[in-house]
């Protein structure tokens, strides 16, 4: 892989953990009836969002040379699909400053976090939408937008729980907590899942299409099928674990274990970039050779 696609690789990652919790804890807000819950569990984590996105926002300019190839590339609204992205992105980071902001006003109500939401999921359809319209096969393909928005919640589901279990550390999470952790779990699992059912269909697509199409198709199946495997058991060890132990805990003490929340988290992290440098490595393009 080109050196230069490694900024731009973390880029996605980061954003898309940071988007993904966001996302996850304003689902986590919004189940829970009692405010003073709320935002407990969730404001710490609602906060530590913003580095972690202005840090994949600072990658992304490594990316586009200079911090002003960001504003000349913005220009394009009407028929660029990274000005589009550059836009989402950073109109979510705006939106999250407004979020944490109305956070110290008491009784403040969840809107604008969910107009950030919105802003996170247009970044990553456009974000997605940036490789679906490139010239490598593998990546204009219906599974770059299942593989982005799938990372998208399983990082977010990962990153919002291991936030939850830092602030509540050595503490008792009220079920009513537990409960919306539950059924964030089940979104995050069938995002865990649905990648891997679309798996075969891909790979399908690709060996029936053209040459670069093929030549992708078989890096997949055998220069990168231990890595490919390596992902899917690590990524879906770690949602799994994360599961489970939301389920057992909500049964019993309410504690998040510090070591069984940090494990599963490094499970699904190694999973996800395992996962994404695949992605970048078996693009090939239709103009080689």
């Amino acid at each position: 892989m080109f050196a230069e696609e490694w900024p731009l690789m973390m880029f996605t990652l980061l954003s898309q953990l940071a988007i993904g919790t966001f996302i996850v804890l304003m689902i986590v807000r919004s189940l829970l009836g009692d405010k003073s819950t709320a935002a407990k569990l969730t404001n710490f984590g609602l906060k530590a969002v913003g580095p972690i996105m202005a840090l994949a926002l600072l990658l992304s300019f490594f990316h586009l040379g200079t911090p002003t190839g960001a504003f000349r590339s913005i220009l394009n609204l009407g028929s660029s699909w990274l000005s589009r992205e550059i836009f989402t992105a950073g109109g979510f980071f705006v939106l999250w400053g407004l979020t944490v902001y109305t956070l110290k006003k008491e009784g403040a109500g969840n809107g604008i976090g969910w107009l950030a939401v919105l802003a996170g999921v247009a970044a990553i359809f456009s974000m997605a939408s940036i490789y679906n319209s490139s010239i490598r096969p593998a990546w204009a393909n219906t599974h770059t937008f299942i593989a982005f928005f799938g990372a998208t919640f399983v990082l977010g589901y990962a990153g919002a729980v291991a936030m939850i279990g830092h602030i509540m550390k050595g503490q008792n999470i009220p079920s009513e907590g537990m409960a919306s952790l539950k059924k964030a779990g089940y979104l995050a699992i069938a995002a865990a899942i649905i990648p891997l059912v679309y798996l075969p269909v891909y790979l399908g697509s690709l060996n029936g299409g053209g040459e670069a199409a093929q030549a992708s198709g078989q890096l997949l199946t055998n220069s990168y099928l231990f890595p490919l495997i390596l992902r899917w058991v690590l990524s879906l060890a770690g949602v799994f674990m994360f599961v489970n132990l939301v389920n057992k805990q909500s049964k019993g003490a309410r504690m998040l274990p510090a070591g069984a929340v940090l494990i599963s988290l490094a499970l699904v992290l190694v999973g996800e970039f395992i996962g994404r440098y695949v992605f970048y490595a078996s693009g090939i393009s239709i103009m080689v050779g």
